[in-house]
């Protein structure tokens, strides 16, 4: 049987930006030292509110008492951000002091947010991909829709294996994905917390932690980017995976 559910979130189109702080807990795979690896399972989709596409810039503002210009947040677009006014500096990181550069700006950069569970802390949290490479590559996995395949409750009977080598402009991502079935744990905990949390909250300079607010997802819906990320994946019974039976 073949889902309609559209997985992966296509480009996010005419939206204003709006500033926003980070949720807790998310993960980013930048936190990650050389030689370590996180293991997640994606839980819900772009259709259910539970992936997003989007831009991110740090942005600075003017420090009323001192006149000087200090970080004030992450603002989150829908869209590339055209020449923000309030976008960060870029910072020298060859100085000791790590000034900021004057007539430089630091790059948006475009992310990937999905809810997902930890194997390691065994909770719900945001994994928040802005490299580019490791979302070329759960694309790729995400369209072998003969083995990594999901529920009808939209959960992914597969793992991803996040790893970091290296350090510097020598780090390289890459993910190793195994194909688990899903335990009813996990099932029934998501039965009773996929309500508490909905992603497009970020373009509304909300937490997404609390929950749809709003009677429509502010977001359209079908196409396809660039890279084909829009993917309809299978539901066909899983491979039986005995390990880890809690994850």
């Amino acid at each position: 049987m073949t889902s309609t559910l559209q997985v992966l979130p296509p480009e996010l189109l005419g939206a204003d930006k709006i500033e926003t702080k980070e949720p807790q807990p998310y993960f980013k795979p930048s936190s990650l030292k050389d030689g370590e690896s996180e293991e997640f399972r994606l839980l819900g989709c772009y259709e259910t509110g539970h992936a997003i596409v989007g831009w991110q810039y740090a942005s600075e503002i003017v420090d009323p008492k001192t006149g000087d210009l200090r970080f004030n947040g992450f603002v989150v677009c829908r869209t590339y951000p055209d020449n923000p006014t309030d976008i960060s500096r870029e910072t020298d990181w060859s100085k000791p002091d790590r000034p900021k550069i004057d007539g430089s700006f630091c790059k948006p950069r475009r992310f990937l947010a999905w809810v997902a569970t930890s194997a390691a802390r065994g909770r719900l949290e945001v994994l928040f991909i802005e490299q580019k490479s490791l979302r070329e590559m759960l694309t790729e996995i995400l369209q072998e829709t003969e083995d990594y395949t999901w529920t009808d409750e939209g959960l992914a009977n597969f793992s991803i294996k996040i790893t970091r080598k290296g350090q510097g402009l020598e780090t390289s991502y890459s993910i190793l994905p195994k194909v688990r079935a899903v335990p009813e744990k996990i099932k029934k905990e998501w039965a009773t917390q996929k309500e508490t949390i909905w992603l497009p909250n970020f373009f509304e300079g909300k937490d997404p932690f609390d929950g749809k607010k709003v009677a429509e997802k502010g977001l359209p819906a079908g196409g396809v980017d660039k890279r084909g990320s829009t993917v309809l994946p299978s539901k066909a019974k899983p491979k039986k995976d005995e390990t880890n039976e809690e994850f």
